[in-house]
């Protein structure tokens, strides 16, 4: 199967490269498989002009319904970030149809590299603050970004300042969700968030990432960041994204990451984040909502790869963290996660 895909992955790249002769494809590996996608890692070889080359390739698949539209949004969601100077790796192919690999992918630059969260959490003093002040350096980057070249619309979003579309749209889409998957205990979450509503204005738009932690950068060998796996770009309200990743650190690498991940963000941005713990609250809404309804109905209910259920199975120790921290900011039970956490065994996964 490895040597089919092989020569399938080479035909794929003779067409996407047509200024390339002498195309071959070789050390095809699975390097990793998400939540939501499946990633191999390829080096290609080939003559450009009358200049040997040689260099590597990723290759990342979408599954599921709606895997087309996903591959092409990180793909322009790339290309976007790396015409605006932010260190992602070069999108290099987009291939839409299923045929060639059985699912939509693209191809991206390899970056050979240390991932950056063993280096942020294995070491210690100096060196620590280094890698915690270099990842909130481009988080606070990410969000001052530009974000008017990733919108259709730009005017949709400049109309009225502050806005609450964003958090509308969040408390709409979680309503129409918890209604039609019936599971006990989100309405209550859904009511007690809209409650609280008022006090969640964004006063402006930020790129954000919706998975940003120290497994999502790699760092070079000149030590030069760069920040993968933007299948979830989007303009919306930046502490969205700062309470994901608050969440995410507290749950797999403890409660501890939560405040200096926060203050250091805070510091560089040269202001506080107001209301950081409702948006906190969203982020466990969200984080149990997927978990709940994958292990109840099965991952590919959510756009998710079946195998992302096993996962989930294997993390029963940050996922109680996770709603031990919603319970905290918001005093509610939710049976429906309370039901999933008990059919779990105790293990520690990574995000």
């Amino acid at each position: 199967m490895n040597d089919d895909m092989q020569q399938r992955l080479q035909d794929c790249c003779v067409r996407a490269f047509p200024d390339r002769q002498e195309v071959r494809v070789s050390n095809l590996a699975r390097i990793g498989a998400g939540w939501e996608t499946e990633i191999h890692s390829f080096d290609i070889e080939y003559q450009l002009a009358t200049q040997s080359r040689r260099e590597g390739v990723v290759v990342r698949l979408y599954p599921g319904n709606g895997a087309a539209a996903k591959a092409a949004h990180e793909f322009r969601s790339m290309r976007q970030l790396y015409d605006s100077g932010y260190p992602v790796p070069r999108a290099l192919a987009l291939v839409g149809d299923s045929a060639p690999l059985g699912r939509p992918f693209i191809l991206m630059e390899r970056i050979d590299g240390e991932v950056l969260w063993p280096l942020l959490m294995g070491s210690t003093g100096e060196r620590q603050r280094q890698m915690l002040t270099l990842f909130c350096e481009l988080f606070v980057r990410l969000h001052r970004l530009d974000w008017r070249p990733f919108v259709a619309d730009a005017a949709r979003y400049e109309r009225d300042r502050p806005t609450y579309a964003f958090v509308d749209g969040w408390l709409g889409e979680a309503r129409a969700a918890v209604a039609h998957f019936s599971l006990p205990g989100f309405e209550r979450l859904v009511d007690w968030l809209q409650e609280r509503r008022d006090l969640l204005p964004c006063p402006e738009p930020s790129v954000v990432h919706w998975d940003f932690h120290p497994f999502n950068i790699l760092l070079r060998t000149d030590g030069s960041p760069v920040v993968i796996d933007w299948a979830g770009l989007q303009v919306t309200d930046a502490r969205l994204d700062l309470a994901w990743t608050l969440l995410l650190t507290s749950a797999y690498a403890g409660a501890e990451w939560r405040d200096p991940i926060l203050h250091e963000y805070e510091r560089l941005a040269g202001a506080r984040v107001d209301q950081i713990e409702l948006f906190e609250a969203l982020a466990c809404a969200r984080r149990l909502f997927d978990v709940t309804v994958s292990l109840s109905e099965g991952a590919e209910r959510l756009g998710m790869r079946p195998e992302a259920v096993t996962r989930m199975q294997q993390q029963r120790e940050p996922l109680q963290r996770v709603y031990d921290l919603l319970q905290a900011r918001t005093g509610l039970r939710v049976e429906a996660v309370e039901t999933a956490l008990a059919s779990l065994a105790p293990d520690l996964g990574q995000p």
